[in-house]
């Protein structure tokens, strides 16, 4: 057991765990409800490991919010290609919260009651809010989809682990290239009224506000929005000569396009992965998008000088073969829970068995763990998977480049 975790197959990550964090790695796996937070050891052998999967199947957010489950298929067929966990198949049980963040308590415990080990989703940050009301009372391991950087407090929410970036980040990110690159300062937002808007919004003008800026106008949308002219409007008459845009679902970005459009105003757009859908790029006319940036994970950007990475490129190709992830075939490929799985794995057959805390400890010591989407580290207080430095500004249009294979996007 005092050795260093093998990698798990060759499409799977390399290894990127410290020794201490093997030492400190035996899972011990979680069964039945565990509303009371026991831990067991794993059945008898031949059953399988299930993996909770709490998605939006119905509802408002579906068709937005699927791509991002694409990773999951790959990672289960990967991890059960190489033998599953400790010899086990791996199982993904999944339940739909019909795009409700009201609907999560009742489908987490659904969930449990079903034998699920360890959980993963729902994308969004109040549907994740909301599911971790019962899976940090369970002590629960628990990825979920979401970028709101209060995902990543480590004591607040010791067993949810973000693996992606987060709206910290995101807004720094945004104001620098608003302020150094674009040399504006008359910034607009606007933002949808949600968990992650209101966490990217609070971010983006603490970023501002850092480089002696305040936005000239704030503008609130509901998610059910279907014009945002009105909205747009009030940030032209504003003054604003940039336009920071907060949106999940693609029909934000889709709306706002369509307002700036009509209005035949193209200032600086700028916002996060919610703007790089495919969809938008085949609807909307190029002066919109002309001058339009999102922030998105270095790994999956190529520049004049630097292609993306051999198994970036391989793990794309797997990507866009899925139905789901047409369109939007970027945030399928920068899904966290592909990264999850795998050093879900890793962290499991290290010790040979299945202990939530002691997968806690392992995950709270991980560095350098070398994931698809960067390099993962956590700490106890830290469970936001990458830096800020691992994340850059991209082109909208860059989508069209053949280079891009759909997933891609040139660095601004």
């Amino acid at each position: 057991m005092n050795r260093r975790t093998s990698s798990i197959h060759p499409a799977a990550p390399t290894v990127g765990i410290s020794r201490r964090a093997v030492l400190a790695s035996t899972p011990a796996l979680v069964g039945g409800s565990l509303l009371a937070g026991a831990q067991s050891v794993f059945a008898q052998r031949g059953e399988t490991i299930k993996i909770g999967s709490a998605r939006a199947m119905t509802g408002l957010v579906a068709s937005s919010f699927a791509p991002l489950y694409v990773s999951v298929k790959i990672a289960t067929e990967e991890i059960n290609a190489a033998g599953g966990i400790l010899g086990r198949p791996l199982e993904i049980i999944a339940a739909d919260d019909e795009s409700s963040p009201a609907k999560e308590p009742a489908v987490m415990r659904k969930l449990m009651d079903s034998g699920a080990q360890a959980m993963l989703g729902p994308v969004g940050t109040s549907h994740v809010l909301a599911a971790l009301t019962t899976t940090t009372a369970s002590k629960m391991i628990h990825a979920g989809g979401a970028w709101a950087e209060e995902l990543a407090d480590g004591i607040r929410f010791p067993y949810h682990y973000q693996f992606t970036y987060n709206t910290g980040h995101q807004g720094e990110a945004i104001a620098s290239h608003i302020v150094e690159k674009l040399k504006l300062k008359k910034v607009g937002m606007l933002q949808e009224n949600s968990g992650f808007g209101e966490s990217a919004g609070m971010a983006t003008t603490r970023a501002l506000k850092k480089r002696g800026l305040e936005p000239v106008a704030i503008e609130v949308y509901p998610p059910t929005a279907t014009d945002l002219k009105v909205y747009l409007n009030k940030l032209r008459a504003a003054g604003a000569d940039a336009v920071v845009l907060w949106n999940s679902p693609v029909q934000g970005m889709l709306l706002t396009a369509a307002g700036l459009q009509a209005m035949k105003w193209y200032p600086a757009l700028l916002g996060g992965n919610s703007l790089f859908s495919n969809t938008v790029l085949d609807n909307t006319d190029p002066e919109v998008l002309k001058n339009a940036y999102g922030t998105l994970i270095k790994v999956m950007t190529y520049s004049a000088t630097e292609a993306p990475g051999a198994r970036q490129v391989a793990y794309a190709k797997r990507v866009v073969t899925f139905p789901e992830a047409k369109f939007w075939e970027i945030n399928a490929a920068i899904s966290p829970f592909y990264d999850y799985l795998h050093l879900l794995k890793q962290v499991v057959e290290s010790e040979k068995r299945f202990d939530t805390e002691r997968i806690k400890r392992a995950f709270d010591s991980t560095k350098n763990y070398d994931g698809m989407i960067g390099s993962i580290s956590f700490t106890p207080e830290n469970h936001c998977a990458l830096t800020g430095d691992q994340m850059v500004m991209a082109t909208l249009l860059s989508g069209k480049d053949p280079r891009s294979m759909h997933v891609f996007r040139e660095r601004a």
